[in-house]
């Protein structure tokens, strides 16, 4: 039989262009230029830009949390204490 650990959360190491441009308001071409100018340190990984979630937090001053995204906001209110 197998144990039962406890489910946590996991955080993300990495977003695209595209998620991060969501995050901040910006063009997904506006990040790309910013990884272009060496503003925004990311890595490539088959071809696909990542963008580390510690660049995400530090250099763009954005919380990123531990949440499932398949969890909503609404159902985090709803869950009890």
């Amino acid at each position: 039989m197998q144990e039962q650990h406890a489910q946590r959360p996991l955080k993300r190491v990495a977003y695209r262009p595209r998620e991060v441009a969501e995050m901040v308001g910006m063009s997904e071409s506006g990040i790309r230029n910013l990884i272009k100018r060496g503003t925004l340190r990311a890595v490539q990984l088959d071809g696909r830009w990542l963008i580390p979630a510690t660049v995400i937090e530090d250099k763009l001053g954005i919380r990123l949390d531990a949440s499932p995204t398949w969890v909503t906001s609404s159902e985090v209110a709803e869950t009890p204490a």
